[in-house]
């Protein structure tokens, strides 16, 4: 038993960036589950669809930031590692392209019933310093791409842009509400057009790598 777990952490830290990567989804972990809280608690007191929502969003990406972690520890014990590794690749990309779907459909409909809540100071600062931790790690990630030599880095970090991009839209619908201006024509372009650039993101995302060709999947596997 001892022996297994010794194997599946020299396979998860076997290089420096690998290293940095699934270190650095720890505390994101945490703070993620924070926001969970954060967003339910939003929601049940303001009675937002919105944020719960949202709640159930970061559920999902918690829950798929373990799963990655997880496959590929169980990974180094299959004897078809390129099968299992494709299979994680292609279902963490159908995922979030669920979520993409969810995500648009919670816009349309907070758009088309105008249904903005007015929030607190305090919630705007709180979502905001979120969202700073969270697009500063995407974009960090973004810039150390090239060495993101295996499918964990990968799909570690793809998963934290989809993250902070969303996170972009939280801090925006707090932002509006806070201001009072929901029945703003302004504030509904600006909120439609966000929106609509943060699903057609995640939606690149999402098809380009579930439709990647298996000798580049495998590529990236064997180095």
């Amino acid at each position: 038993m001892g022996s297994r777990k010794e194997k599946a952490k020299n396979f998860l830290f076997k290089s420096d960036f690998r290293r940095a990567t699934v270190l650095s989804t720890i505390p994101s972990l945490l703070l993620d589950l924070f926001f969970i809280g954060f967003n339910f608690l939003i929601g049940v007191w303001q009675l937002s669809l919105w944020n719960i929502t949202m709640c159930i969003y970061y559920i999902m990406l918690t829950l798929m930031r373990i799963d990655v972690l997880a496959r590929s520890a169980k990974v180094i014990f299959s004897k078809d590692k390129s099968k299992a590794y494709l299979k994680l690749y292609r279902s963490t990309h159908r995922l979030l392209l669920l979520l993409d779907l969810m995500l648009g459909g919670a816009i349309f409909f907070l758009l088309d019933n105008n249904i903005w809540k007015s929030y607190p100071g305090i919630v705007i600062y709180i979502v905001g310093i979120y969202t700073l931790y969270k697009v500063t790690a995407s974009v960090i990630n973004l810039f150390r791409a090239r060495k993101a030599n295996s499918i964990t880095t990968v799909l570690l970090r793809k998963i934290g842009h989809a993250d902070s991009l969303v996170s972009l839209l939280v801090l925006e619908s707090a932002i509006i509400g806070r201001s009072g201006r929901t029945r703003s024509y302004d504030m509904y372009q600006i909120a439609l057009v966000s929106g609509a650039v943060v699903c057609g993101i995640i939606l690149v995302i999402s098809i380009t790598g579930i439709f990647r060709s298996r000798s580049k999947i495998e590529k990236t596997i064997n180095s």
